[in-house]
């Protein structure tokens, strides 16, 4: 079969997981498709989970190891992506899991059919402490076979709200990866960007309803606090999609501000539960208000558009933020 000469590199940064690493490589392990390699990128940790890396290594030789000093998620991703040598890459976080030995193989058949850049999936969130489990996406429709254009595939993804900035629920040509979409270093919320330029350079896409990613919600992650750089850096992040967005062609270009307008949308929570107010971010992302009127029916963006109106941008981000429990002094 076709499918099985196709290759795939599964990345897997590594940095303080030395309680989640097993069994995460185990969940790639465990795949009925066997053309796999597993890169591990230990980006400096500190802990045991390079010697656990090491240890699993020694007994599949699928499994690569590079260790390499600390840069940062996106430098262990790059890292990652410079030694790859499969058609297709997946991005797997060290904390996090599939839970679906079978899910690699239907990507395939997916993708064998379908020749497409890019195979978007479903992923779910996984709460450590309670077990549960929470899809990320309500009722998504997988894409339809007569989907062809560029244009239409971004059009049914956007309006259905089923591209997200994440590099962890795609399937990617490694050669588009390592010619046009490494990370940007030093910066939270990296992936933001990235996904424009994903939007931007890859010729086609393609979304299926496979649900086995589980994002791994951390009791020791669920409360922490929002720095000024976390804000600092997203707001730089919308600023350079509205960049792509004005770049883009006019085909396009609705599909880019939707995309844009849950990033701007996002920006509304993360001030509100940030330690200090962000002034001059808020300030410059102000400009911007009108970006939300590409919200394509989804709730959250529509509510925040329509209370901007009513508020302006800076009252509601001031209301936004006391409903958080914060001060926007």
């Amino acid at each position: 079969m076709e499918s099985c000469a196709l290759k795939v590199s599964v990345i897997i940064p590594v940095y303080k997981v030395e309680n989640y690493i097993e069994k995460c490589v185990k969940s790639v392990q465990a795949q009925t498709y066997q053309n796999i390699e597993i890169l591990i990128i230990d980006d400096g940790s500190p802990d045991r989970a390079p010697e656990i890396c090491d240890g699993l290594a020694q007994k599949d030789k699928r499994i690569r190891i590079v260790h390499k000093e600390n840069g940062g998620l996106s430098d262990a991703r790059n890292a990652g992506i410079k030694v790859a040598t499969g058609d297709y890459v997946l991005f797997l976080d060290g904390d996090d899991f599939w839970d679906d030995s079978y899910a690699v193989e239907r990507l395939i058949n997916r993708v064998s059919k379908s020749n497409v850049d890019v195979l978007n999936f479903s992923y779910k969130k996984y709460y450590e402490d309670t077990k549960q489990e929470k899809s990320y996406f309500v009722f998504p429709q997988e894409m339809p076979v007569d989907c062809k254009s560029k244009t239409e595939q971004l059009n049914y993804l956007t309006q259905y709200h089923l591209y997200i900035a994440s590099a962890c629920n795609k399937m990617i040509r490694r050669s588009l990866l390592r010619e046009k979409l490494l990370f940007e270093k030093g910066i939270f919320s990296e992936d933001i960007e990235w996904g424009i330029r994903l939007l931007y350079y890859a010729e086609s896409f393609d979304f299926v309803c496979e649900n086995f990613y589980c994002y791994r919600q951390r009791k020791d992650s669920i409360r922490h606090t929002i720095s000024m750089k976390n804000c600092h850096d997203l707001r730089s992040n919308i600023e350079k999609c509205i960049a792509w967005c004005e770049k883009s062609p006019e085909e396009w270009r609705n599909s880019f501000y939707r995309y844009t307008a849950f990033q701007y949308a996002t920006f509304f929570m993360v001030q509100a539960q940030a330690d200090r107010y962000p002034k001059e971010d808020i300030k410059k992302l102000s400009q911007y208000e009108w970006v939300m009127g590409y919200h394509a029916g989804k709730r959250k963006i529509r509510y925040l558009h329509y209370a901007g109106k009513i508020f302006g941008y800076r009252g509601l981000t001031r209301l936004v933020r006391l409903i958080y429990g914060h001060s926007w002094r």
